[in-house]
């Protein structure tokens, strides 16, 4: 078994793949092992944990630990709890157990067929204590010395778990703050300031209304409460439709839709489009549940455009960022810009509204600070 994790079993990056690799190597060495499981405490703005489990029959699955999850009655007091805060290991035969004492997952252990189980420290090098478990249904359960290689095992799998767990961390980090597109492109060596490409896509540029009133006026906790609702509806509603945050500017959202074939450019319009009029509707159930709760309502002003943009690499030698640059942008800020003064909430540049088949309506030509000429805006006919 060391040999296989030192040789083989270091180049998987899958953690289903690992279980089910170690669970065949298992069989074969003699061990009868009829589940596997390992959980580890991660950094993440939405987990607490992940982990991977194995049953006999129905191979291995990753699973996922939202943050709460650790106050929960399925984890206080069940063995992993135990193991995490006492760090050592917990071995627990099943064939009798207290009906009030014992903890529920024991019992479940049991109702499966299970006749013993070990939960043992999972040591990273940071010092980062989380935990392997195994269970058996043998007739007798393990032996002393069974219990002594799962608590060897352990230690032989740990530094293969905090590899998968170093790149699940690092990716979901970097996905979480700057993007999944932006992510793989550092992850795949764009580093150095300059490293970029040229994109076509549809943008979607939103602000809220009155935000400088708003920071002014409101307690911080009820702000960033409010700026969380607009932050989070707008996402959803972009990212079913194929958009992905660029940026937070403040208050301010940049969106992209990238249009990967020309002839796409009708399909991913319509989408931006879909996904403005959906974030608006939500935003509405949004503001009906806040008038009822005696807050502020949340107003912003969102443009539409398309076209081509330079998406690089920028910044000072040691604090770089990804970044579009590029007039395609500057208009899409500026129409919205346009949308209070025009009394409409959605503003679609000539370009864009070119793409669009149902109903629309032109509101007029305006002047556009930094753009040559006046440029001709449109909204949907019918208001939202």
């Amino acid at each position: 078994m060391a040999a296989w994790l030192a040789i083989e079993g270091r180049r998987i990056t899958d953690p289903a793949e690992l279980l089910t690799g170690l669970a065949a190597r298992l069989d074969a060495a003699g061990a009868r092992l009829d589940r596997l499981n390992f959980s580890v405490a991660t950094i993440h703005p939405q987990l607490v944990a992940w982990g991977c489990f194995w049953r006999r029959g129905e191979g291995a699955r990753v699973f996922l630990g939202q943050h709460g999850a650790q106050n929960s009655e399925a984890y206080i007091g069940s063995p992993l709890q135990q193991v995490r805060e006492h760090a050592r290991l917990l071995r627990r035969r099943l064939e009798a157990l207290d009906e009030e004492r014992d903890h529920v997952f024991y019992h479940e252990m049991r109702a499966a067929g299970m006749t013993d189980y070990v939960a043992a420290p999972l040591v990273f090098g940071t010092g980062s204590l989380n935990v392997f478990t195994a269970a058996t249904r043998a007739s007798g359960g393990y032996s002393d010395a069974d219990v002594e290689r799962l608590e060897a095992l352990a230690n032989l799998l740990a530094p293969l778990v905090e590899i998968i767990e170093v790149r699940r961390m690092s990716l979901g980090l970097l996905d979480a703050f700057i993007g999944p597109r932006i992510s793989q492109r550092i992850l795949n060596g764009q580093v150095k300031r300059g490293d970029g490409d040229r994109i076509e896509a549809a943008f979607w540029y939103s602000d809220l209304r009155g935000f400088t009133a708003l920071s002014e006026s409101l307690p911080a906790g009820e702000l960033l409460h409010l700026l969380n609702d607009y932050f989070e509806n707008c996402a959803d509603a972009a990212a079913a439709r194929g958009g992905e945050i660029l940026q937070f500017i403040g208050d301010a959202i940049l969106i992209v839709f990238e249009i990967k074939r020309p002839e796409d450019e009708p399909v991913v319009c319509d989408a931006a489009l879909d996904a403005a009029i959906d974030a608006f509707a939500s935003i509405a159930v949004v503001n009906h549940r806040r008038r009822h709760g005696g807050l502020r309502e949340i107003e912003f002003g969102l443009g539409l455009h398309v076209g081509t943009v330079t998406h690089a690499n920028v910044g000072a030698p040691n604090r770089l960022a990804f970044n579009v640059v590029g007039p395609a942008v500057n208009k899409t800020a500026r129409l919205q810009s346009m949308t209070k003064e025009a009394g409409v909430p959605l503003l679609l540049s000539k370009e864009f509204a070119g793409h669009i088949q149902r109903p629309l309506r032109s509101i007029g030509h305006f002047d556009l600070r930094g753009l040559s000429g006046p440029q001709e805006m449109f909204t949907l006919e019918k208001e939202l």
